[in-house]
C-alpha cells in the first residue's frame, strides 16, 4: 500500500453446512441434487473449500468454519480441513492475532432461543473453536447476525470481543469503515464491525461485479471509500462479509477471483487486505454504537423469517410458528425433566450440558467429565444411572440440533431442512425414552399437526410418520394416537 493511502480491506467468508447426516445412524444419505457427488458437502468441499484451501485464500480472509461443516471436514477432509486450520496459525505468526472466528455451534437464531441455550450454543462454539485451532477465539459469527443483547452480554461473559453485523442493525447513523463499542451491563462493552451493504450485496448477488478483479478493485471499492477520512489521513476498513460458499459453488471460479483480488488488485489499487482482529487490535473503537434488537442480516422484519414468518419468503408463512411452537414445547418438557432427573448424577445439569459438547466429540475423558461435572466429583457408582444421565445429555445435544436455523430460513415446510430439525427433535424424543421411558412422542406429533405446507398440503405429523425408521424400533415409544393418512395425489 502506498504511503498516502490509508485504506484496508477485509474479505470475511461465513463457511457453513447443516449436518446432514440421520441422527440414528450417522450416516450422510445421498443426496441426488449433488450428483455426481453422494451428498452436497462432498459437492461443496470439491467446489470451495478444497478449491479456496489449496489457493491459500484463507490465509489472507476474515473467516469463520461452523462446527458441524468442521466435524465433517475433519472426517471426510481432512486435508482440506487441516489447510483452513493451518491458516489461522500462519496468520497468528505473522500478525500476532487469528483471522478464524467462533461460531456459534448449531447456527441457532440466538434473540429467539432461551438464556441457557444461548450461552450453551456460545460456549459449544467457543470449545470447538479452541479444540480446532488451539486458542481462545478473539471473535465470533452470530448465525445469520442475528443478535439481542443479552446475547451480546454472553458472549462477552465468556471473553468474546468482537463480532460482524449488518449496517441495517445499528440503531443510528454509524461509519461502516470503522469498528464500534456496543456498552453493555456494568463496564463490559463489545466490539462491532458492520460490513459493507453495496459491496457485500454486489457480491453475493451481481455476477458481473465478480468477473473480473481487476475492475472490482478499480470501479467498485472507490465508491466505497470515506473520501473525508482519506482526505485527513485516517486510516479505515471497507468490510466485505458473505457467504463463504459464494467463492466456487454459488458463483463458478470466484475462488480464483478472490485469489487475484486478495494478492494483487487489492495492493494495486490503494487498499492493503487485513483481518478483523488485526485491524481491531490497531484500531480499537472510538465511539459507541446502539443496536436493533432483535434483528439479523437476511430479514428485514428482525427475526420473524424465523419465528413468527414474514414476507422474506414467499408463500403461506404459518408454518414457521408451529414448527417452532412444537419444538419449542418438546423442549420445555425435555429440560423440566432433564433439570430434575439429571440433578441425581450431576452437581449442576446446565453447567454439564455446557461442558458436554467436550465429552461427545471426544475431547475429555469420561473420567475428566464426571471429575468434573458429577455430583462430588465422581460418576454414580450404578452404570445404570451414568448410562440414563449421558442418554438425557445426548438429548439435549439432539434438541440443539432440531433449533437449526435453516429449518424455517426457506419458504415451505416441505423440505429437507425442516424434516431435518424435526428428525434430530425426534432423536431427543429417542433419548429420554431410553433415559426414563416417558413418552415426549405423541404431544410433539399432535403438535406437529398444526404446521403445514402450503405447496403440497403436508403436514408436520405426516411429515414425522415419513422420516426413516431408525435402526431399532424399541429406540421410540410407540405411536399411540392417530395420524392422518397422506392425501391422494
Amino acid at each position: 500500500m502506498t504511503d498516502e493511502h490509508h485504506r484496508h480491506l477485509c474479505i470475511h467468508g461465513h463457511f457453513y453446512q447443516p449436518p446432514r447426516d440421520d441422527p440414528f445412524t450417522h450416516l450422510v444419505p445421498d443426496e441426488p441434487g449433488a450428483a455426481p457427488y453422494h451428498n452436497f458437502n462432498e459437492k461443496i468441499t470439491t467446489e470451495c473449500y478444497r478449491a479456496n484451501a489449496e489457493a491459500g485464500n484463507f490465509e489472507h480472509m476474515s473467516f469463520d468454519l461452523g462446527p458441524t461443516l468442521a466435524q465433517w471436514l475433519a472426517r471426510y477432509a481432512p486435508d482440506v480441513y487441516l489447510r483452513i486450520v493451518e491458516s489461522d496459525r500462519l496468520h497468528r505468526m505473522r500478525h500476532g492475532v487469528g483471522n478464524a472466528l467462533a461460531h456459534v455451534y448449531n447456527h441457532t437464531i440466538l434473540p429467539l432461543a432461551t438464556s441457557r441455550d444461548k450461552r450453551t450454543q456460545i460456549a459449544w462454539g467457543i470449545a470447538d473453536f479452541r479444540h480446532r485451532f488451539g486458542h481462545m477465539p478473539q471473535g465470533m459469527w452470530l448465525a445469520e447476525t442475528a443478535v439481542d443483547y443479552e446475547t451480546l452480554e454472553i458472549m462477552a461473559a465468556l471473553g468474546i470481543e468482537f463480532t460482524v453485523l449488518a449496517p441495517w442493525q445499528a440503531a443510528q447513523g454509524i461509519d461502516v469503515t470503522e469498528p464500534y463499542w456496543v456498552k453493555l451491563s456494568g463496564d463490559r462493552r463489545i466490539a462491532v464491525f458492520f460490513y459493507n451493504g453495496p459491496l457485500s450485496g454486489d457480491v453475493s448477488f451481481r455476477d458481473d461485479a465478480t468477473a473480473n478483479a481487476d475492475a472490482f478493485a478499480a470501479g467498485y471499492l472507490p465508491h466505497q471509500v470515506n473520501w473525508d477520512k482519506e482526505q485527513r489521513g485516517e486510516d479505515q476498513i471497507i468490510t466485505i462479509a458473505t457467504d463463504g460458499e459464494l467463492y466456487g459453488h454459488h458463483k463458478p471460479f470466484r475462488d480464483r477471483f478472490l485469489a487475484h483480488l486478495m494478492r494483487h488488485s487489492a495492493s494495486a489499487f490503494g487498499y492493503e487486505i487485513i483481518t478483523l482482529g488485526r485491524y481491531l487490535r490497531e484500531h480499537p473503537p472510538q465511539h459507541e454504537v446502539q443496536i436493533h434488537t432483535p434483528s439479523a442480516w437476511s430479514c428485514f422484519h428482525g427475526v420473524a423469517r424465523w419465528s413468527a414468518g414474514c414476507g422474506c419468503t414467499e408463500g403461506d408463512t404459518s408454518w414457521k410458528p408451529a414448527l417452532r411452537r412444537a419444538i419449542d414445547r418438546l423442549g420445555a418438557r425435555i429440560d423440566m425433566l432433564f433439570e430434575q432427573k439429571a440433578a441425581l448424577t450431576l452437581a449442576d445439569p446446565w453447567q454439564a450440558r455446557d461442558g458436554y459438547i467436550a465429552w461427545r466429540n471426544g475431547w475429555m475423558k469420561a473420567e475428566e467429565f464426571w471429575a468434573r461435572y458429577g455430583r462430588k466429583g465422581q460418576k454414580p457408582h450404578k452404570e445404570a444411572l451414568a448410562v440414563r444421565t449421558w442418554h438425557m445429555l445426548e438429548a439435549q445435544y439432539c434438541l440443539q440440533a432440531a433449533y437449526t436455523s435453516c429449518g424455517w430460513f426457506f419458504e415451505d415446510l416441505d423440505r429437507i431442512e425442516p424434516r431435518n430439525d424435526v428428525n434430530a427433535a425426534r432423536c431427543a424424543i429417542s433419548h429420554m425414552w431410553q433415559a426414563l421411558h416417558i413418552d415426549l412422542q405423541g404431544d410433539f406429533v399432535d403438535d406437529l399437526k398444526a404446521a403445514r405446507s402450503w405447496r403440497t398440503q403436508l403436514t408436520g405429523d405426516m411429515m414425522y410418520m415419513q422420516l426413516p425408521t431408525p435402526p431399532n424400533p424399541d429406540l421410540l415409544p410407540p405411536i399411540m394416537r392417530s395420524v392422518r393418512k397422506e392425501p391422494a395425489a
